[in-house]
């Protein structure tokens, strides 16, 4: 069911209390400039009905009234749009931190190229969104009530008139705006589809022209952006649609209010100062509503970026301040609800990781093995009430305390830095130079610092990667090695010298694997201690 733009705009204010200064300061203005409509408009018939009837008239005070309305609108018109973008600027800044929090705790989902399009382009529409669309909409909630309320105090005929047709608009709106919301969404899931899937193109491009299918990928990357681009059309198609609705009423109400004060001119039952009035503020009351839908559309990305984004950050699980233990722990799995690659086939998982020992994690592909380590490091969507470290529930401890005394070795583990120094010391500079040939010379891996290792460290092989991705892990000195397939990619020597490292550190050591490895104890995430749920 499609969210309503009153109900995001709640959940944003309280994901992120900035928005409600912007709100604020929207409100306000929002009153003033629509006090200076009615002093406008008031003023200004009042000093040519008194003309009209009197040519000796002296209007010098409605003059001066509406010269003064006229300035107080321009300044509460020109410091709208700057101020609020001065608000929505920290909102920006506050909805990325906490959207990157989320994914230092929970990782980044299911594609990287998609979250980082949400934390950045998503993001900054958020931006867009609580700069423009949302003084617009409270413009719009506000403005009209008020100029109503003044209509129907000056002529009521005409106030019921404009009453009538505002009333229509919502008829037309939310079946148009029903339409819009799941176009923006459908436009912003290929917007997120084809970020994901262009770095899936960028990065395996060396693999696809090996087996002659880079063309087919570019041709499917093309077919990806022309549903982007059919989505974008048909999302602009309702947004035209629903402007040209809008435009439409607010014409013919306007018009039928000016046809019946003509006629009650013309038979003198209405003074002309009074027609001139309500026929100035007519147009004002729809001018409020036009806005915001241009602006609706306008933020179209922000409201489908931020629906996703306080998904994420309104559901964040906030740990304790519990400080961990600094010695090797003990680690126990009550009933760990884990899902497998298909999301289906869900187990509960217990059993005991000990300390200063080794515990594999084993399973087939897809069994849910990474689930439970991700479970185990405190970012997988299990809380960690289920899961106690030496008698603490992992849910109670101190977060950050509790990252920075693991080392966790994903599949694929990202190698950031120019050269081998930069991946090892991850802006650690405390690490030198001698514990980092040290800690590689361990591993047999030899490697000058200096040399330029490419992007992602492309210039090194697979198995390379692997042991460059345990040393940096090494290098942070944990309490607790957690490693999901560290043999991958290994030949039969390298995978000898990772395993006999791997035995004779002194941590407490959790791996993941489908191959046989030495081990203290044994998890089977398919049979032991493992049941079907």
């Amino acid at each position: 069911m499609a969210e309503r733009p009153s109900d995001l705009l709640k959940r944003l204010i309280r994901a992120s209390p900035l928005v409600r200064r912007a709100l604020v300061v929207s409100v306000v203005l929002g009153l003033v400039t629509t006090t200076a409509i009615v002093v406008q408009a008031a003023s200004l018939a009042s000093a040519l009905g008194s003309v009209f009837y009197r040519h000796d008239a002296r209007v010098t005070g409605q003059v001066a009234w509406f010269v003064a309305a006229t300035v107080v609108r321009a300044i509460a018109v020109g410091l709208g749009e700057p101020v609020t973008a001065r608000i929505a600027a920290p909102v920006r800044r506050d909805l990325r931190r906490r959207l990157l929090g989320h994914v230092e705790r929970h990782g980044p989902g299911e594609s990287v190229d998609a979250t980082l399009q949400l934390a950045t382009t998503g993001v900054n529409a958020i931006e867009d969104y609580v700069a423009n669309y949302v003084p617009a909409l409270v413009l719009a909630t506000t403005a009209p009530m008020l100029l109503l309320g003044y209509l129907a105090w000056r002529d009521p005929v005409s106030g019921l008139i404009v009453v009538i047709s505002v009333a229509l608009l919502p008829v037309f709106m939310v079946l148009l705006g029903l339409e819009a919301k799941e176009r923006m969404q459908r436009r912003w899931a290929d917007q997120q589809r084809l970020a994901a899937y262009f770095g899936d193109v960028v990065r395996g491009m060396g693999v696809l022209k090996a087996h002659n299918r880079s063309r087919h990928a570019v041709e499917q990357l093309d077919d990806v952006g022309v549903a982007l681009g059919r989505s974008t059309m048909a999302t602009l198609k309702v947004a035209f649609l629903s402007s040209f609705a809008l435009e439409l009423l607010s014409s013919l109400a306007t018009a039928l209010v000016a046809l019946i004060l003509g006629v009650r001119l013309l038979d003198g039952s209405l003074r002309l100062s009074v027609a001139l009035a309500v026929l100035l503020v007519t147009p004002e009351v729809f001018l409020p509503l036009r806005r915001s839908a241009a602006k609706y559309h306008g933020a179209a990305d922000g409201i489908a970026a931020a629906g996703l984004v306080l998904d994420l950050v309104g559901h964040a699980h906030v740990g304790g301040a519990l400080a961990p233990p600094v010695s090797p722990p003990t680690i126990v799995l009550d009933r760990v609800r884990v899902a497998g690659r298909d999301r289906v086939d869900a187990r509960l998982v217990s059993g005991v990781i000990r300390a200063g020992e080794i515990t594999v994690i084993r399973g087939a592909s897809g069994s849910g093995k990474t689930t439970l380590l991700r479970s185990i490091i405190g970012q997988g969507d299990d809380p960690g009430s289920s899961i106690t470290v030496d008698g603490m529930r992992l849910g109670e401890l101190d977060h950050d305390q509790w990252q920075s005394r693991i080392a966790y070795l994903p599949q694929d583990p990202r190698l950031p830095g120019s050269n081998a120094r930069e991946v090892l010391a991850m802006g650690d500079d405390r690490l030198g130079d001698e514990l980092m040939r040290e800690v590689l010379s361990t591993l047999e891996l030899t490697l000058d610092l200096d040399r330029d290792l490419g992007e992602g460290a492309g210039a090194l092989s697979a198995g390379q990667r692997r042991r460059l991705a345990l040393a940096r892990c090494l290098l942070r000195r944990p309490t607790l090695l957690v490693l999901d397939e560290p043999t991958a990619h290994l030949d039969a020597r390298s995978e000898e010298i990772v395993r006999r490292v791997i035995a004779s550190l002194s941590m407490t050591r959790v791996v993941a694997t489908h191959r046989e490895f030495d081990a203290d104890h044994v998890i089977d995430v398919e049979r032991s201690g493992a049941n079907r749920v």
